[in-house]
This record gives structure tokens, C-alpha cells and sequence, in this order.
């Protein structure tokens, strides 16, 4: 992992010149939370700062992209008169989340810099979970289609007598192509192109295709990505960023407070954040049992 500090004309920054810097501590916040968030790979950012505390946004379904049924025109007649279909408005409420750790003047003086990465490092996982946990929060109460699949990623058998190889349709790429035929049938021009799941899951697919795993997930579109949030047996195929929004009212901040009393230094990174699922049809989940 790299280290919190980097170099400044061939010297590394000490503890104290750290301090001095909030923003090389929130750089390094970020970047060890941008490296295993979940979130990004289901929602893209607003584009601006939110207001009013909430983000507004309008929940998209398949009916709300046509209007009532146009007819056939006589001549001399005016074309008949269409209404379309309000989209649900929804908001979105930020929430504020953050935390701190201290540092003593004596680690300071000391230039203790693997403290100092430890507690950062710390900071940026327990920030990037929670992070994830809204996020999946607000995917798992929207309206995102859920398959049901009989049968598991365990037990495969793809080479064998006939009678005994796993029939396709039950087989891992049959599902994920099961979630690509109900997004086609949405008529919404979606293309499914990343499958989340539980490593426990990931691994399984490892298992039953070994080294043609790579080829057989390009061969549907598709990429591979685990992540612990996600329950076993349960895998999401998406649109890669495509399914919700991510707004900020307060980006990632990181603060130096100077405790003078008790000789001590606060290091305290907070971000004020909420998500919103506006395009349900983007993704869809399977369970399998």
C-alpha cells in the first residue's frame, strides 16, 4: 500500500508537515476510498453541489418513455391529442457522516508517520463502508426488477457424460443472460455490462470456468466485480454507473483541530452525501437458491 506521504524535492513530508495540509490527508482519504467503494460501480455523480438538503430526482420506469397511443389520421382531421406519464418524484435526504482520530504532540515531535497512515487508513475504510451501506440502502429499497434463479453457482459440471453436465440455461452466463432478456424486453436500449456479486459467488465462478472465465464473461458483455456488501447468493447485473445518482452537499472534507489542552492534534473527514435510484431498469437482481 503506499504510503500517505509523498515525496517533497527527495525528502518524505514529516508528521508535522502533514498536519499542515489537511488536504494531503483528505487526498489520501480518497484515494484509498475510491479503490474498493461499491457505489461508483452503480451510480455517477449529479454534476452539482445539492441544495435544500436532498436531492430531487424523478424515478424513471419502462411506461414513462411513451405517451398514450397515437392513432391513424384521417384526412382533414387533426392528429389525435397524446398525455404522457409523470414520473415519480422522489427525494433524497443527505446524511452526514464522518469521524476523527488524534494525535499527540509527542508523535508529532517524534515524526511517528506509520501511526499516522494507520489511523488515515482506518479513517478511509470505515468512511468508504458506510458509504456503500447507503448506497446499497437506496438500491435495495427501489424498484429494481428481482429473478428469482433455481439453482446455485456450486456443483457445476460442464465436461462428463450427458446425462450428468449441467444443462445451460442452469448454468452462471444462462442467468446473467436471463437478466440481459428482461432488460431487452423492457425496449429501453439498456446493455447490462458489469454482474456485482459476493466474492463467495465470484469465486464460484472461477471454480466452474477456470481460465475461460474471462473469455466467457467478454463473450456476454460482461465484467466481473466482488464486493463483501453484497449477500450471498445474490448478484446484480447492471450498467456500469448507470443505475442511480450520488449527490454532495458537503464533499469528502478533512480538518486539522489544534486541542492545545490536552497537547493533541484531531484529524476529523467527513463527507454529507445521499443517493437516488432514478433508473430502476438498469440493473437487475438475481437470487439464487
Amino acid at each position: 500500500m503506499p504510503n500517505l506521504l509523498p515525496s517533497l524535492d527527495g525528502r518524505e513530508l514529516t508528521v508535522d508537515a502533514a498536519l499542515k495540509r489537511p488536504t494531503v490527508i483528505r487526498d489520501r482519504i480518497a484515494q484509498l476510498a475510491d479503490e474498493q467503494l461499491l457505489a461508483p460501480r452503480f451510480f455517477r455523480p449529479l454534476g452539482a453541489r445539492i441544495e435544500g438538503a436532498g436531492l430531487l430526482y424523478s424515478v424513471v420506469k419502462a411506461s414513462d418513455f411513451y405517451t398514450s397511443p397515437v392513432e391513424r389520421r384521417a384526412p382533414g382531421t387533426e392528429y389525435v391529442a397524446v398525455e404522457g406519464v409523470e414520473p415519480t418524484p422522489k427525494l433524497a435526504l443527505v446524511e452526514d457522516h464522518g469521524g476523527f482520530f488524534e494525535i499527540t504532540d509527542e508523535q508529532i515531535i517524534r515524526n511517528e508517520v506509520n501511526y499516522l497512515d494507520q489511523q488515515v487508513t482506518q479513517l478511509a475504510n470505515t468512511i468508504s463502508k458506510r458509504l456503500d451501506t447507503l448506497a446499497m440502502a437506496a438500491v435495495a429499497t427501489s424498484d429494481v426488477e428481482s429473478i428469482a434463479i433455481l439453482g446455485t453457482w456450486s456443483g457445476l459440471v460442464f465436461e462428463g457424460p450427458l446425462d450428468a453436465i449441467t444443462p445451460s440455461a442452469n448454468r452462471p452466463l444462462g442467468h446473467l443472460s436471463t437478466a440481459q432478456l428482461e432488460a431487452d424486453l423492457d425496449e429501453l436500449g439498456v446493455r447490462l455490462n458489469l454482474v456485482v456479486t459476493h466474492p463467495q459467488n465470484a469465486h464460484q465462478l472461477r471454480v466452474a470456468y477456470g481460465q475461460d472465465l474471462d473469455a466467457a464473461l467478454k463473450s456476454a458483455g460482461l465484467e466481473l466485480y466482488a464486493n463483501a456488501q453484497i449477500p450471498v447468493n445474490t448478484v446484480y447485473v447492471i450498467e456500469k454507473a448507470n443505475v442511480g445518482l450520488v449527490g454532495f452537499e458537503v464533499a469528502l472534507t478533512t480538518e486539522v483541530i489544534d486541542i492545545r489542552e490536552r497537547r493533541t492534534k484531531r484529524v476529523q473527514s467527513y463527507v454529507v452525501a445521499t443517493f437516488g435510484v432514478d433508473r430502476p431498469y438498469a440493473a437487475k437482481k438475481l437470487t439464487l437458491a
